[in-house]
Formats: structure tokens, sequence, C-alpha cells
């Protein structure tokens, strides 16, 4: 089976939002066997949107687009599907008390504008949309199967998941495609491939690998299975050499698999070992308190956060002395251990964390550059300061912030693995990064 994918709206063509939906869509068709022939992105036009379906339906299985369902002017799917069936828009009662229910809920008036999103093509169905205020809408043409879903990606995946999901599974492939992606921190590219180009000669009748750099994240490295495999253990033990050898090779540079984050991978060990821990932020202003918080339940670890920009804030919250900043500088290894120490034992926790450093675009020196970056990490027993390596190169602002993020979330995994396990995963004995469980994608 092939697929095309159409995204539509003006804000796509015009580079103001990223598209997200066909990295979602495309993603998610590949693991179940479907091939995508073609993604199509089309302005805020009925005449082009109804000509990119009327193309795509011709040539394709199944066609998927997104966008333009809202209640403006300016969401004109409905009207392009209409005008491809030569149809007119009838309002359809069911979509109508769902929106009318969903406003209700939240305990919202339902604006006039609202009712346009019942009207539907006739000869067209709508799609339950459980979580927004739009239905899909769903229809024939040629011997496509249509499903126009939601543009924001939250009601566009829950549409996909509740809608197209089913239809596909209605056809029982059986060429899966199965692929997994092993993330890692702190290894260039370049070293990674060198220390595994063994492995992949050795599995390449079974794999196709792929390395993918991640300017502030790492590099991840895809395996994509040639074949669907007769067993399982045909894709879990090469997975498994793999992450042992890049852990052995690099201290535990694998940080989690496929869509986990190096802050899912630092909370799990949080939980396990029943640590806490508290953070003093300079030029990351926030970020590493906001990545160690993305995680539920993570009340249960961390305590503080300080967003100290100003040397003052270091003096009254830190506890860093004034004259040690005066003698070295804000930005400087002994103000990071101060500002660690100081933020771990004022919140009373396991551990602290500091960052101070220059995020640019302005402020560096020839003595203090510009991704100069100083990681403080202080615990009741030792106390260390860290100094990335990768941030002294050009980087604009934000990126040095996530990469400064991401190196000090790596710091504290890396500690936390060194520390038993208090509960949840006794029997297997190995902590969730060192082994992750190995699943087909299905």
């Amino acid at each position: 089976m092939n697929a095309d994918i159409v995204i539509i709206g003006d804000e796509i063509l015009l580079g103001i939002i990223h598209d997200t939906n066909s990295v979602f869509l495309s993603r998610r068709l590949t693991e179940f066997g479907i091939t995508v022939r073609r993604i199509t992105k089309v302005g805020d036009s009925t005449d082009a949107i109804a000509a990119a379906l009327e193309s795509a339906c011709k040539q394709s299985d199944l066609v998927i687009c997104c966008g333009g369902l809202g209640p403006t002017h300016d969401d004109k799917t409905r009207h392009a599907i209409a005008q491809l069936l030569e149809t007119p828009l009838e309002c359809d009662d069911r979509a109508l008390i769902e929106i009318m229910d969903m406003y209700r809920r939240i305990n919202r008036p339902m604006s006039e504008s609202n009712h346009i999103q019942a009207m539907i093509p006739k000869g067209a169905g709508y799609m339950s949309n459980p979580v927004g205020t739009a239905p899909g809408i769903r229809f024939r043409r040629y011997q496509s199967e249509v499903f126009a879903l939601q543009g924001i990606p939250r009601e566009m995946e829950a549409l996909f998941d509740l809608h197209v999901v089913p239809w596909i599974r209605d056809w029982n492939l059986t060429a899966v495609t199965m692929f997994r992606t092993i993330r890692t921190a702190n290894v260039p590219e370049s070293v990674l491939y060198e220390k595994t180009k063994d492995l992949i000669d050795e599995y390449n009748d079974l794999f196709d690998v792929a390395f993918l750099p991640k300017i502030t994240r790492g590099v991840d490295i895809r395996l994509t299975m040639k074949k669907r495999p007769s067993a399982h253990d045909e894709f879990e033990e090469p997975m498994i050499r793999w992450q042992d050898r890049i852990n052995a090779e690099f201290h535990n540079a694998v940080y989690g698999l496929d869509d986990e984050r190096m802050e899912d991978a630092a909370a799990r060990l949080l939980f396990e070992t029943r640590k806490t821990i508290a953070v003093a932020e300079s030029c990351t202003g926030g970020l590493l308190a906001n990545r160690l918080t993305n995680v539920p339940g993570s009340s249960r670890y961390f305590m503080y956060g300080a967003v100290t920009y100003s040397n003052e804030s270091k003096t009254a919250l830190c506890g860093a002395p004034e004259e040690l900043i005066r003698r070295h500088g804000a930005v400087s290894a002994e103000v990071a251990v101060a500002m660690a120490e100081g933020i771990r034992k004022n919140a009373g926790t396991d551990i602290g964390i500091s960052v101070t450093g220059i995020a640019g675009p302005d402020g560096g020196t020839d003595e203090k550059p510009i991704g100069l970056v100083y990681i403080g990490f202080s615990t009741e027993g030792q106390t260390s300061v860290h100094q990335p390596f990768n941030l002294l190169v050009p980087l604009d602002r934000f990126s040095i912030k996530e990469r400064t993020t991401q190196f000090a979330l790596d710091v504290l995994r890396k500690y936390l693995l060194s520390f038993p396990i208090t509960y949840g995963h006794e029997a297997q004995g190995f902590s969730y990064c060192e082994r992750p469980n190995m699943r087909p994608v299905k």
C-alpha cells in the first residue's frame, strides 16, 4: 500500500511554523509498512487544495491531509473537498451536537462561526474529534480512502489513532517496517561511526544504519530492518550489542531509545534511586528546571529551582560569596561549585546542579568566549565542576542553552547510574539506560 500526505496552510509555505505533522504521519505509516509516495504542501486556497487532493487520489491507496478545518474564513479544506466531489456542504447534526458538547464541557460559549465546523460535504462522513472542536472528514475518491484531519498536532494525532489506524489494521498488512533509534550524547558522529563500523558490516544484510546528528541533543543511530524478522531475537540481539559496544567505549553514552529524551532517562533514575535535586541556573534561564519537570511525577524528586542571572542573586539565593565572584568572575569553575553547593544546602536535597556561562551573542572575551559554560555538581560526599567540550563552536543563543542542559542532565544521569536501584526493575538487575527492554514496532 502507498500513501500521499497533503499539508495545508499558508503558515507552512511562509515558514512561520514548522511542519511536524508530516513527520509524525510518515513515521507512523512506515511502521505499518505503508510507503509514503509524496508529501505535498499547499496554501489556504480552495483550488490548490482540491488540485492536490485530486492528484494524490489518482495515485495512492491512502490520502491523509492536515489543516484547514477550523472556523475562520481562511479554513478552506471542507470547501475544497466539496468542490472536488462536486457536492454541497450540509450540516451534520451529529457533528454539531459533538461540537456543542465540547463547548459545554469546557464551560465556554460557542460562537456562531463554530457552526461551520459541522458542515460536511454531502456524501462524505464526519470523524469524531474527542480532543477538539473540529471533526475530521472522510471520503472515497477513485481507489483512494481519504482522511482530512485537523492541523493542530495534538488533535491530528488523536484523529489518526482513532480513525486511520483501525482502517489500516483492517488491511492485515504483513510487510511491517521495523526500526529502532539508539540515542547517544556527547560523542561525535564520526567517532561513533569509527567504533561501530565493524557492526555495520557484520549486520549489513539485516539492517540499514543511519547516523542522525542533532545539533543540541547528540547523535541518534537508526537501525532499520531490511526484511521482516522471523523471530524477535533477530532485532533484539543486534540492538543490545550496539548499545553495549557504545556504552563500553564511551562510558554509558546511550541514554535511551526511539523518542526517549535525556530528561526521561534522568527522571527514571531519580525515581529509582529516590534522590532529590535542586538547580541554580544563570545562562540557561530556567531551561534545566523546565526539562527536569517535563516528566509526570517530577515533584517526587525536584524540590527547588532558582534562576540566578545577576551576581546579587547568586549570592542571595545560592550563598556564593561576593569576594569569590569578584575574584574569579561569575562565569568560573569556582562560582559554579559555590552555586551548586549552596542550592543543595538551601533546598535540603541530595543533589545540587548549577549552570553559569556565556550564551551570547554578546558578552564574550578572548579569555571567556561565547559558549564557555561551567556546570557545578554537588552531593553530600562530592563536588565537581564540568565544562562541556562541544559549546565553543559557532552556535546561536538557544542552541547553547539547549546543549548546556543536555550536558548537565547527562552528568546527572551518569552519576545516578552508579547507585543501586531501590525499587522497580529489581528483577532485571540493570538500569533503564543500560539495557532497555527491546520490543518491535507494531
